[in-house]
């Protein structure tokens, strides 16, 4: 069965339900109005998805799933300054606009509700963009087949952890605590402003010339 949307029920109930618990948080969030907002009935939810918290587990995970396929590409590998400072900002806006950074903050109100929830927020965006880096590091170091077995995966992982925090975690953190407003709007959808491509830059110069990365072909000590 479909919605008007299109799109299967079940995918369409996540994604109201993703809404939901965003806009009320976890314990306020109504299976009603989800039920409501998916144009079916509240036998049908839980027929789906078995009880709330169920639901919850399988929106955040539908949330993390999204974010994967928004998550900006590393690919060109011919000039790392721009791709790695694009990478920087669309990262940095997906995961500073509202929507995002209110579900961070349900689930860290849910942590003693729903342990574990956390880590796979942190292993799923966090540990995956990094990864996604330390290969796009790698292949413009031109030495992918001296890193396996090397010690060189290693050093690659912790600059890529370097460089997130570099660029992104001033306004992740900053904007998750409450110090400045989110951006209104998914930046997919409405091109936000470019407020920290100046810092972002400047971060992406200062990792670049300590790294060496792309300028040199020594092992690091």
């Amino acid at each position: 069965m479909k919605t008007i949307d299109g799109l299967p029920l079940p995918e369409a109930i996540l994604r109201v339900a993703i809404a939901t618990f965003v806009e009320h948080g976890y314990e306020k969030a109504s299976m009603d109005e989800v039920a409501a907002r998916a144009s079916t009935t509240k036998r049908t939810v839980y027929a789906h998805f078995g009880s709330k918290e169920q639901l919850f587990r399988n929106a955040l995970a539908k949330a993390v799933t999204m974010f994967h396929s928004e998550m900006p590409k590393l690919e060109d590998i011919a000039n790392p300054a721009a791709e790695l400072e694009a990478f920087a900002v669309g990262f940095s806006d997906l995961a500073t606009w509202k929507g995002a950074v209110r579900l961070q903050r349900v689930v860290m109100g849910e942590a003693e509700r729903f342990a574990g929830l956390g880590g796979m927020l942190h292993r799923e965006i966090i540990e995956r963009a990094e990864r996604l880096i330390a290969d796009y590091l790698a292949a413009v170091d031109q030495r992918q087949e001296a890193a396996a077995g090397s010690g060189l995966e290693a050093w690659y992982a912790e600059l890529a952890s370097l460089f997130l925090n570099m660029t992104t975690g001033p306004q992740r953190f900053a904007t998750l605590l409450q110090a400045r407003e989110p951006i209104p709007n998914h930046p997919l959808a409405k091109t936000p402003p470019d407020l920290d491509r100046a810092a972002i830059h400047q971060a992406v110069q200062i990792f670049l010339g300590g790294s060496g990365i792309g300028q040199r072909h020594t092992a690091p000590h």
